[in-house]
């Protein structure tokens, strides 16, 4: 294996994820019904409009409670990048990693937006900075936070939960990233 395939292969690894990532967070806003004229919702919309538009037409606009049209994109954003890891770094090809490692690629890439989201949004609000993504963040990552708060209260007012969603995160991702690389 030589280093320009090995290079190429991180390269398409990253920006697989950050694609990937943006169409989960782009099904994610949607779902949660935040308006189009935020600016996260926007930043998905306009990194993503190429893929996911010919989807949207494809199904005759119909997207339902889940943005199914991006969600189908990140799907064939993971399976694209299964097979092309394999082929760049020579990993063997096994029908059953084919098939896992897609569903593991979607999985680890959820599982980094919400540890990254809440440690961006622990860090701003720390900062009490004015920025109107602190409120979106928030709201993104209440779903998440929120069953911790209800079994672990703030200690001396200090609230803890983004620790544990982080270590949640970090265990998940080591038990699902051997998975996305086709481990099985």
């Amino acid at each position: 294996m030589n280093l320009i395939s090995h290079l190429l292969g991180y390269v398409v690894d990253l920006l697989a994820a950050l694609l990937g990532s943006v169409l989960l967070l782009r099904a994610w806003v949607y779902t949660l019904a935040i308006p189009t004229s935020d600016p996260i919702a926007k930043f998905c919309e306009v990194l993503t409009d190429w893929l996911v538009q010919p989807v949207v037409r494809s199904t005759g606009g119909r997207i339902g409670r889940w943005h199914w049209p991006a969600l189908l994109c990140a799907f064939a954003v993971a399976i694209l990048s299964s097979i092309l890891s394999r082929l760049l770094f020579g990993v063997p090809m096994s029908l059953l990693g084919l098939f896992v490692s897609p569903f593991a690629l979607l999985g680890r890439w959820a599982t980094e937006l919400v540890l990254w989201g809440t440690v961006i949004w622990a860090v701003l609000t720390w900062l009490r900075s004015p920025s109107p993504v602190i409120r979106t963040l928030g709201f993104l990552v209440e779903p998440f936070l929120r069953p911790i708060r209800r079994v672990i209260p703030p200690v001396k007012g200090v609230d803890l939960s983004p620790v544990f969603v982080f270590i949640l995160c970090q265990l998940v991702l080591i038990l699902i990233t051997p998975l996305a690389r086709g481990i099985v």
